[in-house]
């Protein structure tokens, strides 16, 4: 199996699945005078759109092993297509039906790629190439935020869906001309025992180390979608920062989770035990969701830059590290439905901690208390994976 396509191909979908999801929300700010687009609120778009990308990673493993870990990324960018299609009809129907496609498109593609990665990486680089394939998603939601709205103004909304489409459908083909030499050879591994439906959440909650890592991505994607949820607005509404420099913070936390997760994951690859590693970006969350809580600190924009920065580094930079770490803890022809299992509790995170973050913001009158109650949880996170080593050493089962 040729490494290079496998990472070049599942990258290039990591980022355009990405891109789609935040589409949608990319582009409703900037047409709020015309019809269309505001049946729905972004926020209940999103939630749909994880809902159901949550949903369906449960059925992830068995959908990799029966067509292939190609053709589910062909299924899934076409799904994402499909999703902007009906959104596209500004309708009320229209933007759930496809906010339901797109998180339908977006859910299976992790485990789709980890199964192929795994298979076509040694354990020596293992960790840095799964951390190079995942930094898809911040690209993804960078180039989002970046090319969508130029193309809402130059183009219109709908011609700048339309034109998305066209790269979805165009990538789901050209997938094709490398699928025979990607999907073929997992005929030769053992998949003819295909797992079953709910054998994912099964897997995941199988062994102690499995289930520490489902907690791990619980709280941390959790912590890196309240980043990406709210940084802007708490900038920009509690703080009084210019809407361009309130989206500046976002835009250097995604950057930073870009560029560490490279970082975090040639780390591990170099001997930083991964369990530990994890602990400290948990303790790195921790620190900046608390520093940034202070208002009189954010006041100034170096700072608030700096903080920013730690927050990607650390909330945004830990997935290519974990789903590493998944792959090395169960047999070859798990590998898919495993990453599935822990991924349906990441995106469990994903739809409750910016509820929850905004509850608490709702009841306390400001955004302080919510930032403290995410970093708390956070080194809670790290206590656990700090005081765990003794108990999950020999979990890992040997690959094969």
């Amino acid at each position: 199996m040729n490494a290079a396509t496998a990472v070049t191909s599942t990258t290039v979908v990591q980022i355009l699945t990405a891109f789609a999801a935040l589409t949608i929300p990319s582009l409703v700010p900037l047409v709020v005078g015309e019809a269309g687009l505001h049946a729905v609120d972004v926020g209940t778009f999103i939630s749909i759109v994880y809902a159901a990308a949550a949903l369906v990673t449960i059925f992830a493993g068995p959908l990799v092993h029966r067509f292939g870990a190609i053709r589910t990324c062909q299924f899934a960018v076409a799904l994402c297509a499909a999703g902007l299609l009906m959104a596209r009809t500004g309708s009320a129907a229209g933007l759930v039906a496809g906010a339901v496609a797109l998180g339908l498109g977006y859910g299976p593609v992790t485990p789709a790629s980890s199964h192929l990665l795994s298979q076509s990486t040694s354990a020596a680089n293992r960790r840095l190439i799964f951390s190079l394939k995942q930094t898809g998603v911040p690209a993804g939601t960078a180039l989002a935020g970046a090319l969508v709205p130029v193309a809402t103004l130059a183009l219109g909304w709908r011609v700048a869906l339309g034109l998305i489409v066209i790269v979805c459908l165009l990538v789901a083909l050209g997938l094709q001309a490398v699928r025979a030499g990607l999907d073929e050879p997992a005929n030769n591994h053992g998949y003819n025992a295909r797992p079953g439906i709910l054998s994912s959440i099964t897997i995941a909650l199988s062994q102690p180390y499995l289930r520490l890592l489902a907690l791990t991505a619980f709280v941390l994607g959790g912590a890196q979608m309240c980043a990406s949820t709210f940084l802007i607005s708490y900038f920009y509404r509690s703080l009084g920062y210019p809407p361009l420099a309130a989206g500046a913070m976002l835009s250097v936390a995604n950057v930073a989770g870009v560029v560490f997760r490279l970082v975090w994951g040639a780390a591990a690859d170099r001997g930083a035990n991964p369990r530990l590693l994890l602990a400290a970006l948990a303790l790195l969350t921790c620190f900046a969701q608390a520093i940034v809580a202070w208002p009189s600190l954010m006041a100034s924009h170096a700072a608030a830059m700096a903080v920013c920065f730690v927050m990607g580094a650390a909330a945004i930079g830990w997935n290519g590290v974990l789903l590493a770490e998944i792959a090395e803890a169960v047999p070859v022809n798990q590998v898919s439905t495993a990453t599935a299992g822990c991924l349906f509790f990441s995106f469990g995170g994903v739809m409750t901690f910016p509820a929850l973050f905004g509850a608490i913001r709702h009841a306390s009158g400001g955004y302080s208390a919510s930032w403290l109650w995410m970093a708390g949880t956070a080194a809670a996170l790290a206590l656990i994976l700090l005081v765990s080593g003794r108990r999950f050493a020999g979990s890992v089962v040997a690959r094969g």
